[in-house]
């Protein structure tokens, strides 16, 4: 379990950790330290890409900064099961094992639930063009981080 812990702190998305009893507080803080590079390197690509106005750009930024909430809440149940996932996986049941895949879809669907609301609000304030870019970029992020996601975690037995 400790591997497993130890990959996720490199690799876990955006927003402060909740409380999770079964990690240290040195992991928790080098969680956060990497929610943080990861935060930052989205706002950066951010920037970069999107070419506000004067205009959207002042809108823009709080409501990207609630997202990122919304979003780093959804990450916090995420992390909470895979850390569930790394507590049992020496001693998985079959009842176990199916909570933890009906787990998983309700927090895909938190996920995807979470990204419409903020499209609708986001719409408000950007042209369609630039909400799909938005939406790009997001989910290019959320891919790396997947992936390096999906590596450190082991195939269930």
């Amino acid at each position: 379990m400790k591997t497993l812990i130890s990959l996720l702190v490199f690799f876990i998305v955006a927003s402060p950790l909740m409380a999770q009893q079964s990690m240290s507080v040195q992991t928790q803080r080098q969680i956060n330290i990497s929610r943080k590079l990861i935060n930052d390197k989205r706002n950066t690509a951010l920037a970069f890409n999107m070419k506000f106005t004067q205009e959207e750009k002042e809108n823009f930024w709080p409501l990207y900064r609630e997202y990122r909430e919304a979003m780093g809440a959804v990450g916090d149940k995420r992390l909470a099961m895979i850390v569930d996932y790394a507590d049992h996986i020496n001693s998985m049941t079959e009842s176990k094992a199916k909570q933890l895949l009906d787990r998983s879809f309700a927090v895909e669907k938190e996920s995807i639930k979470a990204r419409q609301k903020y499209v609708r609000k986001f719409r408000k304030i950007l042209p369609q063009t630039k909400v799909v870019r938005l939406m790009q970029i997001e989910s290019r992020m959320d891919t790396q981080v997947d992936m390096k996601l999906a590596e450190g975690i082991p195939l269930m037995e």
